[in-house]
C-alpha cells in the first residue's frame, strides 16, 4: 500500500509533501519489477490507493475525476470529494524519471 503522511492539515490549498522515503520507493519497485503489484504503474490505482490511506476523505463518486500529463513526465489526478472540494494529487516517477513505478510526489484539498 502507498501509504500518506497521515495530515491534511493544509486547508489554504497548499501542497503537502509526501513523506514516502527513497528506500521505501526502492522496496516497491523492486516487489513491481518481480511481477508483484502490477498497479503500481497505474495512475488510477495509485492514486485511489493513497486517498483511502487520508483520514476523512472520501471522494464523490457522481463526480468527474481526470488524471492528466503534466510536464517533466508527471502526471496530475484530480478528485471531487463528497464535502464539495477536490483532492488534487502530482503523481510521479521515483527520482523524477521516465519510468518505473508512480507514487504521489505531493497533493493538496481545493475549493473547487
Amino acid at each position: 500500500m502507498l501509504a500518506a503522511c497521515g495530515s491534511t492539515k493544509n486547508s489554504d490549498g497548499s501542497w503537502i509533501e509526501n513523506d514516502i522515503t527513497t528506500s521505501q520507493l526502492s522496496s516497491l519497485q523492486r516487489e513491481y519489477d518481480a511481477g508483484h503489484r502490477a498497479g503500481l504503474n497505474d495512475p488510477i490505482q495509485v492514486s485511489r490507493e493513497f486517498i483511502s490511506s487520508l483520514s476523512g476523505i472520501e471522494v464523490d463518486e457522481s463526480g468527474e475525476s481526470v488524471i492528466e500529463e503534466q510536464d517533466g513526465h508527471k502526471q496530475l489526478a484530480v478528485y471531487p470529494l463528497t464535502n464539495g472540494k477536490s483532492i488534487e494529487l502530482e503523481l510521479a516517477h521515483p527520482n523524477d524519471g521516465e519510468e518505473g513505478i508512480l507514487y504521489v510526489k505531493r497533493y493538496r484539498i481545493v475549493t473547487k
